[in-house]
């Protein structure tokens, strides 16, 4: 399989599909429903791009891959489904939709269970927009570590993506300090670790930036006195 067959491989999504399984998932019973957003999470995990786990930025949200309205009936149901179920559809709105699945998802970072937050941290990490970063930011703040983690990583990705893709952000420098807050007090040892990671990949971004090779600009050809 050649490069441009692997890309569109995992690119390519069967929208047909997504519509069918999301207008029944709700009308489905329990076990119903988590087969449908098993379903739903592969799909999003096949769409992935190889290269790339964050669509979004800090400023703008990722625009979905399926127009919004299709994602209705998920949506307003996904606060009465099972958690196993709301986990399935959130990482499929993390990989497939936009900016209309954040307002759910932030619900979901209030869950009682940390694995249901760390999922919704995880899927508005790769979604990004103010509001997903605002909800990602109060969650470095979780009792568990691991949310508390995920959300550092998630908030460090959408910042180097936002460096990388505008040539630098003033958004980031906000970003910078909650880690070096993190970093000097967080009281998991890991946490903090994933902290210095994530400033790491942002000094590197900014280095390799400012090593970028400008744009050749010719002198001014000045008149010759004879």
């Amino acid at each position: 399989m050649g490069v441009m067959d692997r890309t569109r491989a995992f690119t390519s999504v069967d929208r047909g599909k997504i519509v069918r399984l999301l207008n029944r998932l709700p009308r489905q019973g329990a076990a119903g429903q988590l087969r449908t957003a098993s379903m739903l999470a592969w799909i999003g995990i096949r769409a992935r791009k190889p290269d790339s786990a964050v669509r979004g930025r800090l400023s703008s949200a990722a625009r979905g891959r399926v127009d919004a309205t299709y994602f209705a009936p998920a949506l307003e149901a996904l606060p009465s489904l099972p958690l196993p179920v709301r986990c399935e559809v959130a990482l499929f709105l993390g990989d497939l939709a936009g900016g209309a699945a954040v307002s759910d998802l932030i619900r979901l970072t209030t869950s009682p269970d940390a694995g249901a937050r760390l999922i919704a941290v995880d899927a508005l990490g790769k979604i990004g927009g103010p509001e997903a970063v605002a909800a990602i930011e109060t969650a470095v703040g979780d009792a568990s570590e691991t949310v508390r983690a995920e959300a550092v990583r998630a908030l460090g990705q959408l910042a180097v993506a936002e460096f990388v893709r505008d040539a630098g952000a003033p958004e980031m420098r906000a970003v910078d300090n909650l880690f070096l807050d993190v970093s000097a007090g967080d009281p998991s040892e890991y946490v903090r670790q994933v902290a210095n990671e994530a400033l790491a990949a942002i000094r590197e971004a900014i280095a390799h930036q400012s090593q970028a090779p400008t744009e050749h600009i010719p002198a001014p050809v000045l008149p010759v006195s004879v």
